[in-house]
């Protein structure tokens, strides 16, 4: 039997308080653009979850300790992205280079932000067939999202459609 999925419809109450938050952003960060989607898109999965290989993507600034840091400097935010290998070493190779939440917690264990072990765990019970070969993570402060909607997004989209990743688990900062 199929789903039926609605769209997400916003109380008027939960209006004010996403543009009263919207308005301290635009504020405080210059450039910033406001983005909605008209509604949520949502795809069914192909397949069960025991055959599907799970990718991992997350806004939260992880990126490997050997890698460039996000630029937590600019104004504007950065659009770039990292590439986490599925096999690295979470308590010696990770780090987080963002200033827009508190990591605290994030930064004695990384899988409360990144779930690599978690999924890898999830792999060895079975629940899921596989752990993509390769995770991809932004810094989630871009007021302009257009380079994030025009490059980024389609890139990682297309690295893991490239690396046979069925389903995206996403995480954010």
């Amino acid at each position: 039997m199929p789903t039926k999925y609605q769209d997400w419809e916003l109380t008027s109450a939960e209006q004010k308080k996403f543009g009263d938050w919207m308005a301290r952003i635009m504020t405080g960060h210059t450039g910033t653009t406001d983005v909605r989607n008209e509604h949520v898109n949502w795809t069914p999965p192909a397949k069960p979850l025991t055959e599907s290989v799970v990718g991992l993507f997350t806004t939260g600034g992880v990126h490997l300790k050997s890698d460039t840091p996000f630029d937590v400097i600019s104004a504007h935010g950065d659009w770039t992205f990292r590439t986490i290998p599925g096999d690295v070493d979470t308590s010696s190779d990770l780090t987080i280079t963002h200033t827009h939440y508190n990591h605290v917690d994030a930064d004695r264990d990384v899988n409360c932000m990144f779930p690599l072990d978690r999924l890898r765990e999830l792999k060895q019970q079975g629940v899921i067939g596989d752990v993509a070969p390769n995770a991809y993570t932004i810094m989630g402060f871009n007021p302009d999202p257009a380079k994030l909607i025009e490059e980024t997004a389609p890139e990682v989209a297309r690295r893991f459609k490239a690396d046979g990743v069925d389903l995206v688990f996403m995480t954010c900062g």
